[in-house]
């Protein structure tokens, strides 16, 4: 069958991605791609995802060594016709900012072995000594759709060749669970099941108001430049009111991730930027930088950029600390109403990823 496969939106090569890709080869990386089931009946699948993102990030922000981490988006379920595709990046509002855009398509035909087959060969994977690189496949009917050349049996094992794994989420209600676990265990990956609509599990704390009000303040110390430093920082806020929408313990899960070292803006701001080793002040251009800052002397904007990562390093310590106390606080809420996180979207992928970051040197701490 001829794959026609019509971009709807985003590009698999961009200036972002592929200095991320150059980065994470220098470093301890973790490259997570999401294969979404954009067809009927996953809307509600699709919104928890949006809402639990940042609970990933700071799951991935445990682990030591640091990893500098890379999200990627593909949409499918529209066979071989149109899918929603976007690179691994670590500009973590680029990922958000993507991810907003998933929505039930009403797409039918979930092919899901041309969908293992994309994100291993189409993505950009980073290379290194210590790289995991994983697929969350997230659908709901049976998983053996499409083309015979592209059937999990061959695009699942093709993966696990070039290192990457492949985890199934399946939540669906129609049968079908047994090509799911099939593909996964073809792929070193991990059989997840949850509920149909996600099962997100939200619980509002007295500590989500100032976590947010800190995740506003963390924004005063961002410094952009370049040509699209204004655009990424107003992208930012957007963010930070996307993730508000969804209500305070979002808002608090984001402020959280932005005081994690994986939340790395060195595309766009002169404080993350100037701490990278081939970081070279006379090649920002003065015309590219705010109007308070074309006005000083190089030595004026050094020391100007120091004062605001000072600033940024105190509200992150003050994030942390109330973060600490916000998680005692949902960890007792949760034992105490009964709730059970099993079976929820954001606790499926912790524990996967957990466990297989492990096999390649990463420890996580609480």
């Amino acid at each position: 069958m001829r794959l026609i496969g019509v971009v709807l939106a985003g590009a698999l090569v961009c200036g972002a991605g592929a200095a991320g890709s150059a980065r994470a080869a220098e470093k301890p990386s973790i490259d997570m791609v999401f294969c979404i089931d954009c067809s009927g009946s996953m809307g509600g699948v699709i919104e928890t995802a949006k809402q639990k993102v940042w609970a990933i990030v700071n799951e991935v922000a445990k682990a030591r060594p640091a990893p500098v981490l890379r999200i990627g988006l593909l949409g499918y379920g529209d066979g071989d016709r149109q899918y929603r595709s976007f690179p691994l990046t670590d500009d973590l509002d680029e990922v958000y900012k993507n991810l907003m855009t998933f929505r039930d398509q009403g797409w039918g035909d979930e092919f899901v072995g041309l969908a293992i087959h994309k994100a291993n060969n189409e993505m950009r994977w980073a290379s290194g000594r210590q790289v995991l690189k994983v697929v969350y496949v997230v659908g709901n009917e049976t998983a053996r759709q499409g083309p015979a050349d592209f059937d999990y049996a061959r695009t699942a094992p093709a993966a696990i060749k070039d290192g990457i794994v492949v985890n199934a989420i399946y939540c669906g209600s129609s049968g079908g669970q047994e090509t799911w676990r099939e593909f996964a265990r073809m792929a070193d990956g991990q059989y997840l099941e949850i509920g149909g609509q996600g099962g997100a599990i939200t619980v509002q704390t007295p500590f989500d108001t100032d976590l947010a009000k800190l995740s506003t303040q963390l924004n005063t110390t961002y410094v952009p430049f370049g040509r699209e430093g204004l655009v990424r920082q107003k992208s930012q806020a957007a963010q930070d009111a996307n993730a508000g929408g969804f209500g305070g313990g979002v808002a608090a899960e984001r402020a959280l991730s932005k005081s994690a070292p994986q939340y790395n803006a060195r595309h766009w701001d002169l404080v993350d930027a100037s701490r990278e080793k081939d970081f070279d002040w006379t090649k920002v251009k003065t015309e590219e930088l705010p109007a308070e800052l074309q006005k000083m002397t190089l030595e004026q904007r050094k020391a100007y950029v120091a004062k605001k990562g000072g600033e940024r390093a105190a509200i992150q310590n003050q994030v942390k600390e109330l973060g600490a106390k916000r998680d005692a606080y949902v960890k007792a809420e949760v034992a105490k109403k009964g709730l059970k996180a099993e079976g929820t979207f954001d606790d499926a992928v912790r524990k996967s990823l957990a466990q297989q970051a492990k096999k390649k040197g990463f420890e996580f701490g609480k």
